[in-house]
């Protein structure tokens, strides 16, 4: 009875004692570690290295928002008579000089030939709406065409009213839009709303930004940053080298003599604005952090090697594994026996139901 309990114990510590650990369950020391990695792997991941920097870090306030013209920046082109269009000199888009003809209006007076009336801009700017068509029919004071002058424009946001005491004119702001999202335009808060929206309870800011490339038109979606503060002399890194979550925060740091092994730290950050973030601990002034390419890079499980494999070693390491190997077999087989002796006591213990026990 013995060895028939100690055969079916067998497998069953066995199979336990083999049983394969999922990558950072606890026991696993592939979950940590120096990363090594090629340099083809490098050129694949297409990894970007900066170095950690002492600044000032600037604090901000993020709002959506989106671009406006100025109003007194754009000009428009009605007519002053009854008539029809007879020429239309310009198209939507266009830029066009200050004093540069763009509409000519036929009067409906008698004449021969009708006397005509031509229009000009009033301001140099871009064309950004066109109501009239040729042989269309104007009656005095129709909004004709629009002229806007966009060297300069407004980024429009909305703040809530908890953050109204922070925001204040002439404050810097950095916006950055879906067209050009590796640019970012600076400009100055210029204008707060004179109420808040009794629904949204939010106030609007006007930020003034210089335009002189023309590449912001009106209406594009804009992400405004207020700068409302400032810390100085802190540890800063770009916000795209931190992973993680809050509170399980983590880099990506490049030896300073192998730039193919990486050490992932677990980081504190302090406060941030949209571009660097203060790392309070972790990260030392001039250590290298992957900002590009770090998110592949965590799923990078060789470890680099901590000392030279000496030859003379592999006598030692077979003894150990052959130690460890023995020790395991011993474990197995006393927790078999001890399982079977267990077993063999129980069955003494029982016996089957006779009929006088009816």
């Amino acid at each position: 009875m013995v060895f028939v309990a100690l055969f079916n114990f067998l497998p069953i510590a066995h199979a336990h004692e083999g049983h394969d650990k999922a990558p950072g369950e606890s026991g696993d020391s592939s979950a940590g570690g120096p990363i090594v990695i090629t340099a083809e792997a490098k050129k694949n991941l297409a990894l970007e290295i900066k170095e950690a920097e002492v600044r000032t870090i600037e604090k901000t306030i993020t709002l959506i928002g989106q671009i406006e013209g100025i109003p007194n920046h754009s000009a428009a082109v009605t007519s002053r008579i009854s008539g029809r269009v007879t020429a239309l000199l310009v198209t939507e888009g266009q830029q066009v000089k200050k004093g540069q003809p763009l509409v000519e209006v036929e009067s409906r007076q008698p004449g021969e030939p009708p006397p005509s009336v031509q229009y000009s801009s009033s301001i140099a700017g871009i064309v950004t709406d066109r109501h009239a068509v040729l042989g269309d029919t104007v009656e005095p004071d129709k909004h004709l065409l629009e002229v806007v002058d966009l060297s300069e424009v407004y980024a429009e946001g909305r703040i809530y009213e908890g953050q109204v005491p922070w925001v204040k004119i002439g404050q810097k702001a950095r916006v950055v839009v879906e067209s050009y999202p590796e640019k970012v335009f600076t400009g100055t808060v210029e204008l707060l709303g004179g109420a808040l929206d009794p629904e949204s309870r939010t106030l609007h800011v006007w930020i003034r930004i210089p335009n002189s490339d023309g590449l912001l038109r009106p209406n594009m979606r804009a992400t405004i940053n207020i700068v409302t503060g400032e810390a100085e002399s802190v540890i800063t890194i770009p916000k795209s080298a931190v992973l993680g979550e809050s509170g399980h925060l983590f880099v990506f740091v490049q030896s300073d003599t192998n730039e193919l092994i990486f050490e992932r730290r677990n980081v504190v950050q302090g406060i941030s604005d949209d571009q660097f973030v203060e790392i309070s601990e972790g990260v030392f002034p001039s250590d290298k952090v992957v900002t590009i390419g770090n998110y592949q890079l965590q799923y990078v499980t060789t470890k680099a090697p901590t000392k030279k494999e000496d030859p003379h070693d592999n006598e030692s390491a077979s003894t150990s594994h052959e130690k460890s190997g023995s020790s395991s077999f011993w474990q197995i087989a006393l927790g078999s026996i001890s399982g079977a002796l267990f077993a063999l006591l129980a069955l003494r213990r029982y016996r089957p139901l006779k009929s006088k026990d009816y």
